[in-house]
């Protein structure tokens, strides 16, 4: 019983201490500019609890973002499962996809501290690391296997530009105070996906996402429509 409140109570300081963080970077114009008599007092914890779990500021938010990104990659074993006729499927019915909507559940558990790294006063780095792990995963799970195994360099260039794209949404998601639930972005982040150029954009008060494009005889069709062919070189 004495080790379960132990652990209890360091987690619970470790969040006092996380959220004082993302509040101080963005209070004082990044982490430089944060003391750790700043962050105890406004965790209201003393020097020397800090001191017991971690060695500095720099060792807090690391520690901070290597749990958060830990736990973003729990929720990567449900991506794998899915293929591009899921997210096909998924989008002509105008449904969310179960583990987008976990995702975006996720980051709205962790959003001040997110909104913190992510914006101006964040941390650069951070930044690469959650494209990486979240939208960067998120694209490659919609490309068909042809896509994944025989991969070449405008497919490489496709991914990048549509995780960059992704953790763009979840900035602007942030930014906006996270006014749409979960499962609202998921629908319109995977619309998005699939929207070619000038197709039409419409919001509805129910279904606030892009319309759906018109279905293509099967999906090979439609990767051809929306995604690079696996034979495409760049020289």
């Amino acid at each position: 019983m004495s080790s379960t409140s132990d652990d209890r109570r360091v987690q619970r300081t470790k969040r006092m201490l996380r959220s004082a963080l993302a509040q101080l970077i963005e209070e004082k114009h990044g982490i430089d500019n944060v003391t750790v008599a700043e962050l105890t007092e406004r965790a209201d914890l003393n020097r020397g609890t800090f001191y017991a779990h971690y060695s500095d500021k720099n060792d807090l938010l690391h520690s901070c973002e290597g749990e958060f990104l830990a736990q973003v990659e729990q929720l990567q074993q449900s991506i794998q499962t899915v293929t591009f006729d899921d997210a096909f499927e998924a989008v002509m019915e105008d449904k969310p996809l179960a583990f987008a909507v976990s995702l975006y559940d996720f980051l709205r558990e962790n959003g001040d501290f997110i909104k913190a790294l992510l914006g101006p006063y964040g941390d650069a780095g951070f930044q690469v690391r959650l494209r990486d792990t979240v939208s960067r995963y998120l694209v490659q799970s919609v490309l068909t296997e042809a896509y994944r195994t025989e991969m070449n360099t405008l497919t490489e260039y496709y991914i990048a530009y549509f995780a960059s794209a992704h953790l763009g949404v979840i900035q602007h998601w942030l930014e906006r105070g996270m006014q749409e639930s979960s499962e609202q972005m998921a629908r319109m982040v995977l619309s998005i996906m699939f929207m070619r150029l000038g197709d039409k954009i419409s919001l509805s008060e129910q279904h606030p996402e892009p319309d759906a494009p018109a279905r293509p005889a099967d999906a090979s069709q439609a990767a051809s429509a929306s995604h690079p062919t696996a034979s495409t070189t760049v020289r």
